[in-house]
This record gives C-alpha cells, sequence and structure tokens, in this order.
C-alpha cells in the first residue's frame, strides 16, 4: 500500500480540527477541509491519528458508521459504531478508536465549536446536549449532504468556498435535526421530481428491460413507497405507466412504416412479438397489423 504524504498546508487546516498532530498519522486518511467543517475518511486501515491512546479534538465530532468494526473507547465505557448510525463526541473528551476487523468503514465530520454553536441557538427549545456522548440514526440527507461536501473539496472549481460555506450550514443542522430526531414533513410536490425523473428514464430507456425494482431505485425510494408516491402522482402503478409509454410509441413507430412489428416490438421493450401484439390489442382493441392497415387506408 502506497502512502500519500499530507502537504504542510493540509496539516495545518486539519489542526484546527484534531490538535496537535504529526503528518505521519493522516497518511492513511483521506481529508476533506473547510473553514468551519472538515471530512475525515480513512482509507484501508486504521487511521493512526485516530487510534492514538486516550487523545482528544477541539472540534465537534460526529462519525457516521457504515459497518460495526470500529469502537470509540472512552475512560469508562466502550461504543461499538454500528451500520446507519452517528456517534457524537463533544469537544476534549478523552477518546480512542479501536479497529475491531475487518476495514474501518465510516466517516468523521468534526465541526469548529463556534460554528455549531451558533447554529444550535436555532433549536435552543429543543434543548439539544453537546456536552455528552450521543448516539442517533444517519439520515440518508445527511450522506448525501456529505458526498456533495467531499466532492466540492476535491474539485475546488470557482464557487468552490462559497458551495462549502453553505453546505457546512447544511450539515451542521442536518446532524442537529438528526440527533435531536426532528423529521422532515413529506412534500408532495418534492417527490413529484423525482417521479417526473423516472418518467423521463423510462422514455430514454425503453428498449430496455425496466423493472419496478430498478424504477424504484433510480427514484431512490422502497418499491412500495416508489409505487404509492407513482400512483398518486399518475394514477397508474409504474408498470402500468410504462407499459402504456412503450405502446404511444409503438403506434407512432407503426404509422411511419419503417419497421416491422418484431422490430417495434424490440424498440419499445416488449419480451416478444405476440407480448407486444396482446398488450396492443388490449389498449387499442385491435392488432398491430390491423392498426397499420387501417392508418394506411386513410
Amino acid at each position: 500500500m502506497s502512502i500519500a504524504t499530507p502537504q504542510p498546508e493540509w496539516i495545518a487546516q486539519a489542526k484546527i480540527f484534531l490538535g496537535q498532530i504529526e503528518p505521519k498519522q493522516l497518511c492513511y486518511v483521506d481529508s476533506f477541509i473547510a473553514q468551519k467543517v472538515a471530512v475525515f475518511m480513512p482509507a484501508a486501515v486504521t487511521c493512526p491519528a485516530s487510534a492514538t491512546p486516550m487523545h482528544t479534538h477541539p472540534a465537534h465530532m460526529f462519525m457516521m458508521n457504515f459497518a460495526d468494526t470500529t469502537s470509540i473507547v472512552l475512560k469508562n465505557s466502550r461504543h461499538l459504531g454500528q451500520p446507519n448510525t452517528v456517534l457524537y463526541l463533544p469537544p476534549d473528551l478523552l477518546h480512542q478508536e479501536v479497529n475491531e476487523s475487518g476495514v474501518p468503514r465510516y466517516v468523521t465530520i468534526l465541526i469548529d465549536p463556534l460554528f455549531l454553536q451558533q447554529h444550535a441557538i436555532d433549536y435552543k427549545y429543543f434543548n439539544p446536549d453537546l456536552n455528552s456522548l450521543n448516539i442517533f440514526p444517519a439520515s440518508d440527507v445527511l450522506l448525501s449532504a456529505t458526498k456533495r461536501f467531499i466532492g466540492e473539496c476535491k474539485v475546488r472549481k470557482a464557487g468552490s468556498d462559497k458551495l462549502l460555506d453553505a453546505l457546512s450550514v447544511e450539515i451542521v443542522h442536518i446532524l442537529l435535526r438528526n440527533m435531536l430526531g426532528i423529521k422532515p414533513d413529506k412534500c408532495r410536490q418534492a417527490y413529484r421530481i423525482e417521479i417526473n425523473r423516472c418518467i423521463e428514464y423510462m422514455r430514454q430507456n425503453l428498449s430496455e428491460k425496466l423493472t419496478l425494482q430498478s424504477l424504484a431505485t433510480y427514484s431512490g425510494m422502497s418499491v412500495s413507497h416508489f409505487t404509492r408516491i407513482f400512483r398518486n402522482e399518475t394514477e397508474l402503478s409504474p408498470i402500468e405507466y410504462l407499459i402504456d409509454m412503450r405502446l404511444e410509441v409503438a403506434s407512432r413507430l407503426l404509422l411511419c412504416g419503417k419497421l416491422s412489428i418484431k422490430q417495434i416490438s424490440v424498440e419499445c421493450g416488449f419480451s416478444s412479438p405476440s407480448h407486444f401484439s396482446s398488450s396492443f390489442q388490449k389498449k387499442y382493441n385491435t392488432s398491430p397489423s390491423d392498426y397499420l392497415l387501417h392508418s394506411s387506408s386513410k
């Protein structure tokens, strides 16, 4: 395994969040650092800085776990990370990371204390406890914002500093809401965007084998949730809508007269010409060949 030595400017930035560290302690970790928020992700092995016995950080630490391979050891307790949870440690709390088995799979988000406190004021009526260890569920929204933060740190294009400032605010509020159990209200209008995207995806991939599972995955929803939202928006199930779309396109191709019925069935994603003919008959009350004959006689 090759070891990438962090550059001096990165070490100086990392020290703001991690405290006193040596460059070699970050050789096995990917670092993504903005002004008020930093994200650290171990690369294949335990991060030497995290494994340092009973150390502290000046920043607030949020450890988002993807597996149960890593524990956080405190003076009098040990906490094994669980998938899809966030383990929170306040600043200056003595701790140590212990890799239990396999590859450590987590992302650590460190936040400037003053920055977090400024935004925590918005939740004063919920009284968030920022002085004690806490474990709470992670959310897909948090994962998405963290991925965007990492990507923006990596590319550093024009406007990246402003976007990273905005993402830092977003991440802080998502973490506070996750910690406090504040769930967003469901918005039907927002789901319409995903349904519209999915319909266009269907249109662009009519010849492919599209399943309910693949459409739900593309839309980022469970099958049951996707089916319910889709029916609310279109009054049809996703598969009913897909078949209708395929038949509509097929009817236009028939009128063009350039493709055979077999070619059209393939082009529109039907499993066979007979499947195409039976579906066409059911919708238009006529066979594809009769439809073509009747249309050409007009």
